[in-house]
């Protein structure tokens, strides 16, 4: 069974996660100075990797390969412009053989400040893994990243977000502060088993890819225009907003990096600025928050 939950959000106490994400919006949240809301930006630096097939083979059609490889090579440096511009650190998670495959572009993100999370070796799933070889990949993908970028990830995004029955034991045995894994909230929780790790929601909706990955080889699915994804992404935000909750966006730089939608990025990035007390925070950071709230419940709680 996937781990079990416990809603940590300071001021909501523990009657139940379903009772209080129903609540009208919470005065008390655990981020600083009063802010409104916690936004993070995240951006799963894939590149070839989601064009192999069979997956984590390293073989696929040359049309594919390309599309991944204009996000290292292309998007990444404008997005750290873009984010440079707006004075934003965000979260890149990266599969290991993309930061040995594209180290530059790796050490250009941390040199940067930004965080840097795993996401495994090959982009294949954890749930697609034999459990000995799933503890392999969470540890050289981890070993990996440390050495390219200087620092030893604290957060795990499975690829696809496809876990394993094991994966978030795996991440908590391997000393990970937090997971960004799991649809079950609006709201980032710590888990009660393993009893620790924090998980930061992620959702379809706040994901780059539904709208803007074509398939070739169906031809069935549509592209959606970024003006249209800037009008979703504002209505997500205006809601997380009056929750006064948590913003996680996912993104690819190979879909969002391209012209016209790095600049509806740079448009939404304008646009929420100008909402009072939003606070822009790596996912590390936001997890900190998470976690020290948590521990301060439990000590008020501990007979004295």
């Amino acid at each position: 069974m996937l781990a079990l939950r416990v809603l940590v959000l300071a001021g909501l106490g523990v009657a139940g996660v379903a009772a209080a994400e129903a609540e009208a919006p919470a005065p008390e949240r655990p981020w600083p100075d009063g802010a409104a809301i916690a936004v993070t930006l995240g951006f799963d630096v894939d590149a070839d990797t989601v064009w192999w097939d069979p997956p984590g083979s390293g073989r696929g059609a040359s049309d594919g390969i390309s599309q991944g490889r204009y996000g290292p090579r292309v998007a990444v440096p404008k997005l750290l412009a873009l984010l440079a511009r707006h004075g934003v650190h965000a979260t890149f998670f990266v599969p290991s053989w993309v930061a040995e495959t594209y180290p530059e572009t790796i050490r250009s993100i941390a040199a940067a400040g930004h965080e840097i999370g795993a996401h495994g070796v090959k982009h294949v799933s954890p749930s697609q893994l034999e459990l000995a070889e799933e503890r392999r990949v969470m540890r050289e993908s981890l070993q990996v990243l440390e050495r390219i970028s200087g620092a030893r990830p604290v957060g795990y995004r499975a690829p696809s977000w496809s876990l394993s029955e094991a994966t978030l034991r795996i991440a908590a045995g391997e000393k990970l502060l937090y997971s960004s894994n799991l649809f079950d909230a609006d709201l980032p929780y710590v888990h009660e088993d393993p009893a620790g790790l924090v998980e930061l929601p992620v959702s379809w909706v706040l994901d780059d890819a539904p709208f803007f990955w074509f398939d070739a080889a169906g031809w069935d699915k549509p592209i959606t225009s970024a003006a249209s994804v800037h009008a979703i992404w504002m209505e997500e935000f205006e809601a997380a907003y009056a929750l006064r909750g948590h913003f996680n966006l996912t993104m690819h730089p190979q879909f969002i990096g391209r012209p016209a939608r790095i600049r509806m990025l740079d448009r939404f990035l304008r646009s929420i600025e100008e909402f009072e007390g939003v606070w822009f925070a790596t996912a590390r950071e936001v997890a900190e928050r998470v976690r020290d709230a948590a521990a301060a419940q439990t000590a008020a709680r501990a007979p004295r």
